[in-house]
């Protein structure tokens, strides 16, 4: 199965769109494309071969192509059927090229404030699912075909957005069909320990103990499932929890450092602007404190 990604940092950027009413003896094309293919089938029935597996769209369904990847039709389709269709580059050329360093859609974060770095992540959306219980996915699709045809300012831009949106829909419900694994709900579970425990420092035997597990298997199972490790993480939640006593109390920076156990104020300082971009000082001259 050929996984079709998304970058969080881009806009798709949108090639054209297009309906399609195929006719007696109507098959897909027979082609290899630099970009990627969206079909979401409104009625009737579409057959799509991709590197040598068929697919059978059928009313409701919708389906991704990867780009550089072959794919053709074959005497599958049924007359009378009806598509959307949307082609797309993703950007993703964009992302470093280690998958490893990349945190995954599930790993979004809750950092206070959002920084450029939470955007490096990659949306996997599903090969193919069936939308049909969501009528709001083909009014979108309506739409955005609309879209093309106008000539109004900025329209590629336009069009852009409506289809990140779009595809943030389509990822959404993905996710809600899938089940989670045991190995996820150990992660979600360990990542909600940290969270918990963000006013103190890292204890890795309290974490062992806790889940009574060893703590190198937890360690890389966060860092597969997340995409960071549990220092990380942990030190992430931390600086999350610093950057809210300093807005919403009127401890100091020092006070702000031994409430959360920092070795040092200048250990905390130096930490903070590593997660934060600023220095704690700076971060209190660029908010209004509540």
């Amino acid at each position: 199965m050929h996984e079709v990604c998304l970058s969080a940092s881009h806009y798709p950027y949108i090639r054209d769109v297009g309906t399609t009413l195929t006719t007696p003896g109507w098959i897909h094309p027979n082609r290899i494309t630099d970009y990627h293919v969206l079909i979401y089938c409104v009625t009737g029935q579409m057959q799509v071969v991709e590197d040598g597996i068929a697919y059978v769209l059928r009313e409701g369904d919708l389906f991704f192509l990867k780009k550089g990847v072959h794919h053709y039709g074959e005497e599958g389709t049924l007359t009378g059927t009806t598509t959307f269709w949307i082609h797309f580059y993703d950007g993703m050329h964009d992302l470093p090229e280690s998958k490893s360093d990349l945190p995954n859609a599930l790993s979004a974060s809750s950092s206070y404030p959002i920084s450029p770095k939470d955007y490096e992540l990659r949306i996997a959306l599903p090969k193919s699912i069936n939308l049909i219980a969501h009528p709001s996915i083909r009014k979108k699709l309506a739409s955005i075909h609309e879209s093309y045809r106008t000539s109004r300012p900025l329209r590629h831009v336009h069009l852009s957005m409506e289809t990140m949106g779009l595809l943030l829909e389509v990822f959404g419900y993905s996710q809600q069909k899938q089940s989670q694994s045991k190995s996820d709900l150990l992660v979600l579970k360990l990542a909600r320990f940290l969270e918990e425990h963000c006013e103190q420092p890292l204890d890795t035997n309290r974490i062992r103990e806790t889940f009574q597990l060893n703590y190198e298997y937890l360690s890389t199972l966060f860092k597969t499932k997340l995409g960071t490790s549990i220092f990380k993480y942990h030190e992430q939640r931390r600086v999350q929890k610093a950057a809210e006593l300093l807005k919403y109390t009127t401890l100091n920076v020092s006070e702000v450092s031994d409430r959360l156990q920092f070795k040092s104020a200048y250990y905390f300082s130096r930490v903070f602007k590593k997660v934060m971009g600023d220095s704690p000082s700076d971060y209190m001259k660029n908010i209004y404190r509540v």
